[in-house]
């Protein structure tokens, strides 16, 4: 039997335009509506791809959330390196802030959340993933900045992480004050305040 020399229909091309309609689709009732608006059978309707197709791909809503994230984020957060900790960790602080107010990964992020609250599993299967692929630029500066000599060598990265981390999402949630570069400036330097190496001692 001769094999066919036709492209497969189904290839890498295809697929990525099949994504890339899915994520656009998702995207645009996240940001017009919310996620309690957001359905499968919705964005199969809007993005023009089969159910089976979707959920073969994503098969819960939250699957497709992250996905959607973690695009966003992959296009703007990446590794700083303004020659010092603090400006590194301000630049990343402020991406995220705008990542989580400005675009599409803002109620993304907001529906996972909701979602590990009454859905065991999303949290199980997919926020694990989801936090340690976040975590990855912040704790990638800490480590070169630990290196560098500017951080003690005994930082624990984990903890410097969620006290930034936490600090945002939080005021994401509660709205009670503004995520804006003043914030991102203050917390910085007040986590900071506690891992700094000791500078050079000066002689009397």
């Amino acid at each position: 039997m001769i094999a066919s020399l036709k492209p497969d229909a189904r290839g890498p091309g295809r697929r990525t335009k099949t994504r890339g309609r899915v994520l656009a689709a998702a995207g645009a009732i996240l940001q017009a509506e919310g996620y309690s608006r957001l359905t499968m059978e919705r964005v199969a309707a809007e993005s023009g791809v089969a159910k089976t197709t979707l959920y073969r791909r994503w098969p819960t809503k939250a699957a497709l959330c992250m996905d959607l994230y973690l695009e966003v984020a992959g296009r703007e957060l990446q590794v700083p390196d303004t020659g010092d900790v603090a400006g590194d960790l301000r630049h990343v602080a402020d991406t995220v802030v705008h990542l989580q107010t400005r675009t599409v990964a803002g109620p993304a992020f907001i529906g996972l959340i909701a979602e590990a609250q009454v859905n065991p599993r999303t949290r199980a299967d997919f926020l694990a993933e989801f936090a340690q692929r976040r975590r990855e630029v912040t704790r990638a500066v800490l480590r070169r900045a630990i290196g560098r000599g500017e951080l003690r060598a005994d930082t624990d990265v984990d903890l410097v992480i969620d006290a930034l981390g936490g600090a945002v999402t939080f005021r994401l949630l509660q709205g009670h004050a503004p995520l804006n570069r003043k914030f991102t400036a203050a917390l910085v330097d007040l986590v900071l305040r506690g891992c700094r190496a000791a500078g050079p001692k000066r002689r009397g």
